[in-house]
């Protein structure tokens, strides 16, 4: 370590040969970061000496105007040009746009137009501004995101060496060349980054990859604009202290105008043409080294040791300072001294500052309120200080504008301090709220904020003080050997063990010592083992006898962890000691022991010694296959990655699976992964690992091979593609529109050769086959348009034309025709205008034949096994025992909403049982958890002994049993020698849970069949419902009452009243809790209409909801109310209005959340179909 430290080129050199490519890359960004600011500074040193030489000082307070404005043009037209070109295309047209019109404009100084001077002094301005937002959006493009972090200082250093050099080299400069040929070499340093950004294209493989266009929505609905409204809204009240930080804001900016016109006029009249332009760069070299030199030694420890409340009024008070000086003496050595504060304190310790007061923020928020500060806040306060410039240089001398100033910085001062009380209310909302993003750290925070942090660490709640934790582990500056005794005794047993982990991850000195209490703790084996881990790492001598005798311990754990300590921590000799109990426990029969061995690779964490691995990876108990992913996915071996895969397919350890692939990193695992998706066999769980991927490279891996996979996967494909497009990676608008026309072809191909099979009794299954495809076909073609506009739109017309009436179908047809346009429109509008395909009578034999091989040769084996069916004969129709079976599942009530695609699927895991006559099939009041169909004989039905019915072939019996797990009702007995066909819970499950479209299709029919059966009852249970709402209201206020924090505790209360997660556990609510939003409605205005599409369930958090239908009133919602639930299951129409009769602020859990919700851990899953089913029963029972 300390030859690291005293040769940090060394350091640098194993860094860049560590990962050759991407520090290749930060070279040449660093350089192409150089020349932009070089050229920034070259260009405004000309462009300001050549106005302030020629002009005087009324002419230049009516530059800031025509400033501002340009900027903001040139913003708005360059944001629009992103949604036409690539990055890369626009970065080389700007820079060489800039570089020409940099030459041009020397030209035109040479001739001697007075016009262009006020042109450059703005020109170069816009220029500058858009090499810069070029520079950043070029680089976040070609950057290994998950680097990205550890590399920005490099090439953000680019910047400040760059200003300080280019300061220096301009005074050497300007007296042998002038100040007009200044900018010969300001288009010089452009085309030079020219240079850097053709060397970068040059190592990208594929650019139209990399810098893909995001599409932007090509409609904007008048309910998004209500949502963008009440956003904002709800933004100042998720936000308390945002007001003050935009007021804040606001002032510096107007200050800081008004400052650079006062140096610019005080330093016109000082100095003119070179040696004003040598003193500019003077001023910028000096200027960017005390910066360097505050950010690298003053920042950090004065935020760190003074906090960011004191840290946050430096740059202000200083400013106050300055200006009151200026008014005292307006000469050029104080105006210099105030306009570098800017630089010096501005650019390094307010801005680290603002951006921790961001800090503390939620995820959700945080994108908004930085959106609002920049886009309107700061902007907005440019154009007030332009405007007050003309105004105020007519009527004050410059040194008279310090008393505006003044006030400003005194208003920006009064707003810093009222920052402290609502920053630090929220850094502890946000910390119980589990809200930070841990990516978003920053590396040092305010002792105020680490009070808290610390604090939060010792909480009895388990889920804040593991979070607490792992932000202070993070912190380099806080101290947590210091902690670690009162952490070894905390009373969360989790929190004992992570501070075990910290032991041995950093082996403080003297660490050793504090653990032997938990090294004799007899109680918790697991403590136990994490304290032998910690020992171990210190490797101690005089130890190893005790890490050996602890090979022999009973404990499984224990022997386990004393494994891992001597072949990670002791070398040879610890592996020698080590190496018989780990083959023993290796080929051991007992599971608990071949679990510890799983994890035990993870632990030991060396890649080559993966190969035990793949064994327990295909054991036979699930619980060691989770371990041995676990292992997996801490190795992050290639080598491992065909054993994961097909556990993809295992429901059991789907989630383990999906988590180890997704732990690789991306460069290894998406190549890995890809002739996975191609593969003839399909896995429709890959998708969801590249989802997880989360990355650009991953979407394009998605849709890369999207045409040669079986319409099932293509499916998959758009789900996560869907998710992914709605955050930060986008789909390329040229691809969608290409996957689109290939929908389109193949759909039109689908149609055409269906239509020339004749409909019969016998083709019946397969035309509703080949129907029901179709009909998919549609849906992903509208999946793929929502790529390209409005996704809430196409949604809304797909969900019209699909489940609407007349009028519905004929509103849908006219979006499209006013949504699309050109070829693409009179494609749908064809498709969705059509009839339905194959209703022929009759038909050619021959042209059957080929429509039937065709259908064949796409290896769908629903369909395949319909045309088997049809080309069979009558005896091998009867015998054709799966075909069968979805015929009797057909009759089962339960189903009868179900395809036959999906009976098919289900048929598949249907057991044969043969009971003989007398035998009991099912006893009253025991557990049912099977469904039986009978194929042949009877069986009778009997309560209390007294038969109440008799069953014969093709009836069935247990339907809802198979979803309760409810005592039966009543026992069944063979009455003759029977036949039966038995569906268990756990193979119904199973099947669900792999194919989500069943289970979403069986809790709309439960939910539909519960609507109607609700209209036939009396109001009597929707009263109790109100009563026991109107309790959980009152919890609620009370909760507000109390003052402590209760972003998370309002969430779950009101989640815990959703009937649908009765059987959820705590931890399923806080994470349930964590994927909702709250949204805030004014008094009068309307969370939904009649008629509208139901896919959102709301909870009131405060505030009050009227239901009616226009005038006529229904209902009143209070505080912990729910509303919208069924909508949530089965997406009916809204059949009330509901207004907010005041402010009020609604809990909103989407449909789409929900199902990801319930299809992540089976157990959600089941509890939300058996709440389903049994209030189904129950109502019925009712009726």
């Amino acid at each position: 370590m300390s030859s690291s430290i005293g040769n940090p080129f060394a350091l640098i050199a194993n860094q860049y040969r560590s990962d050759r490519a991407e520090y290749t890359k930060i070279i040449l960004l660093f350089g192409y970061l150089f020349f932009v600011v070089s050229a920034s500074t070259l260009s405004r040193t000309a462009a300001d000496t050549l106005f302030l030489s020629r002009f005087d000082a009324s002419a230049l307070s009516y530059m800031y105007l025509p400033q501002a404005l340009t900027l903001l043009v040139s913003g708005f037209i360059y944001q629009k040009l992103c949604g036409r070109y690539r990055t890369d295309q626009l970065v080389v047209g700007v820079i060489a746009m800039a570089s020409l019109l940099a030459i041009t404009s020397r030209v035109a100084v040479g001739i001697g137009y007075d016009w262009v001077f006020p042109v450059i002094y703005v020109g170069y301005d816009v220029l500058n501004f858009l090499m810069i937002v070029c520079f950043w959006q070029f680089a976040t493009s070609i950057m290994d995101q998950r680097k990205a972090k550890r590399t920005i200082g490099w090439v953000g250093s680019g910047g400040l060496v760059g200003g300080i050099l280019s300061g220096f080299g301009l005074k050497l400069l300007v007296q042998p060349l002038g100040t007009e040929n200044l900018i010969i070499i300001y288009a010089v340093a452009q085309l030079l980054c020219l240079v850097f950004v053709l060397k970068l294209m040059r190592g990208i493989k594929n650019p139209s990859e990399t810098f893909a266009i995001k599409p932007a929505s090509k409609t904007t609905s008048s309910k998004t604009k209500v949502k963008e409204n009440q956003e904002r809204q709800g933004l100042f009240r998720s936000v308390p202290h945002l007001k003050y930080v935009a007021i804040m804001a606001g002032t510096l900016v107007i200050s800081l105008t008004l400052i650079d016109y006062q140096f610019k006029v005080i330093l016109r009249g000082s100095l003119q043409n070179e040696e004003l332009a040598g003193f500019m760069g003077s001023f910028y070299g000096f200027a960017g080294i005390l910066a360097l030199i505050v950010q690298l030694f003053v920042s950090g420890k004065l935020i760190t040791r003074f906090g960011v409340m004191t840290a946050i009024l430096v740059f202000p008070v200083l400013l106050f300072t300055g200006s009151l000086a200026l008014l005292i003496m307006p000469v050029l050595a104080v105006a210099t001294a105030v306009k570098a504060s800017d630089k010096v304190l501005g650019d390094t310790i307010y801005s680290s500052v603002s951006q921790l007061i961001m800090f503390p923020i939620p995820p959700e928020w945080r994108g908004k309120a930085k959106g609002f500060l920049d886009g309107i806040v700061r902007n907005g306060a440019k154009g007030i200080a332009a405007i007050s410039l003309i105004a105020l240089s007519q009527w004050f001398a410059v040194e008279q504008f310090s008393y505006f100033i003044l006030a400003l910085i005194a208003g920006c001062i009064f707003a810093a301090v009222k920052i402290k009380k609502t920053y630090l209310t929220m850094l502890l909302s946000t910390l119980q709220s589990k809200g930070m993003d841990l990516q978003d750290e920053p590396d040092f925070v305010d002792p105020a904020s680490i009070q808290i942090l610390t604090s939060a660490m010792y909480s009895k709640e388990k889920q804040e003080a593991l979070y607490a934790f792992s932000i202070l582990s993070g912190i380099r500056e806080f101290d947590m050997f210091a902690q670690l005794e009162r952490l070894l005794e905390h009373p969360v047993r989790e929190m004992r063990i992570e501070a075990l982990k910290f032991v041995q991850s950093s082996v403080p000195i003297g660490g050793e010592l504090k653990l032997e209490p938990l090294l004799a703790d007899p109680v918790d084996t697991e403590v136990r083992a994490h304290a032998i881990l910690a020992l171990s790492a210190y490797a101690r001598e005089e130890q190893l006898d005790r890490m050996i005798a602890y090979l022999e311990h009973s404990e499984v754990p224990i022997r386990a962890a004393a494994i891992v300590g001597l072949v990670k921590y002791y070398g040879i000799e610890g592996m020698f000691h080590a190496v018989g109990v780990l083959k023993q426990l290796l080929e051991s029969d007992h599971e608990e022991e071949r679990k510890a061995m799983a994890s035990l690779f993870g632990q030991i964490g060396i890649q080559s010694f993966y190969k035990p691995l793949i064994p327990m990876l295909r054991d036979s108990s699930p619980f060691v296959r989770i371990r041995a992913l676990e292992s997996a996915a801490l190795l992050r071996v290639p080598e491992l990655v065909p054993s994961i895969v097909p556990l993809l397919r295992d429901s059991k350890v789907r989630q383990q699976a999906v988590a180890a692939l997704q732990a690789y990193d991306e460069a290894v695992i998406i190549p890995l992964l890809e002739p996975y998706l191609i593969a003839a066999e399909s896995n429709l769980h890959l998708p969801r690992v590249l989802e997880k991927v989360g990355t650009q490279a991953a979407l394009d891996s998605l849709l890369r091979h999207y045409r040669v996979m079986s319409a099932e996967l293509r499916e998959k494909i758009l789900e996560s593609a869907t998710r992914l497009h709605a955050g930060l990676a986008k789909v390329d608008m040229q691809q969608a529109e290409q996957l689109i026309s290939f929908e389109i072809t193949t759909y039109w191909d689908w149609t055409g050769h269906s239509q020339t099979l004749a409909r019969t009794t016998v083709t019946a299954e397969l035309s509703e086959a080949l129907e029901q495809m179709r009909m998919r076909h549609i849906g992903r073609i509208f999946r793929l348009l929502a790529f390209l506009y409005d996704a809430k739109a196409i949604n809304a017309v797909y969900t019209s034309w699909t489940n609407g009436n007349a009028r519905q179908q004929a509103n849908a047809i006219e979006v499209v025709d006013q949504l699309l346009a050109g070829k693409l429109r009179a494609d749908i509008t064809r498709i969705i205008s059509s009839p339905i395909a194959g209703r022929n009578e009759s038909s050619s034999p021959a042209l059957a034949n080929q429509a039937l091989d065709w259908f064949y040769e796409l290896g769908d084996s629903w369909i395949n096994r319909n045309i088997e069916y049809l080309r069979a004969s009558e005896e091998q129709r009867v015998t054709d025992k799966l075909m069968n079976q979805v015929q009797l599942l057909k009759k089962v009530s339960l189903f009868s909403e179900l395809t036959g695609r999906d009976l098919f699927n289900i048929a598949q895991q249907l057991q044969t049982v043969e009971k003989i006559k007398g035998t009991t099939i099912v006893r009253q009041g025991d557990i049912g958890d099977s469904l039986y169909l009978i194929e042949r004989g009877t069986a009778g039905i009997y309560i209390d002994s007294t038969c109440v019915k008799v069953l014969g072939a093709y009836d069935y019996f247990g339907e809802m049993s198979v979803i309760t797990h409810k005592a039966r009702s009543a026992s069944v007995i063979a009455e003759e020698d029977v036949t039966l066909y038995e569906l268990t819970s756990n193979a119904f499950y199973e099947i669900i849970f792999d194919r989500t479209e069943i289970a979403m299709a069986m809790m709309k029919l439960l939910s539909l069949r519960l609507r109607s059966t609700n209209e036939k009852i009396a109001s009597t249970a929707a009263e109790a419902d109100r009563e026991i709402a109107a309790a959980d209201g009152a919890a609620l206020d009370s909760l507000d009452a109390s003052g402590k924090n209760e972003t998370m505790i309002r969430r779950i209360l009101v989640l815990q009243k959703i009937s649908l997660f009765a059987h959820c556990s705590q931890e399923d609510f806080v994470a349930l809790a964590q994927m909702t939003e709250e949204s805030v409605y004014e008094p009068g205005e309307k969370v939904c209409s009649v008629g509208d599409d139901g896919d959102t369930l709301y909870g009131i958090i405060d505030g009050a909801i009227q239901v009616h239908k226009g005038p006529e009133k229904l209902a009143m919602l209070g505080i912990g109310q729910i509303f919208g639930e069924m909508a949530l299951i089965d997406g009916q129409p809204r059949s009330a209005d509901c207004t907010a009769i005041r402010r009020t602020v609604l809990l909103e859990l989407t449909r789409e959340q929900a199902f990801a919700f319930c299809f992540q851990k089976m157990h959600i899953l089941k509890g939300l179909m058996r709440v389903l089913a049994e209030r189904t029963q129950d109502t019925e029972r009712l009726a």
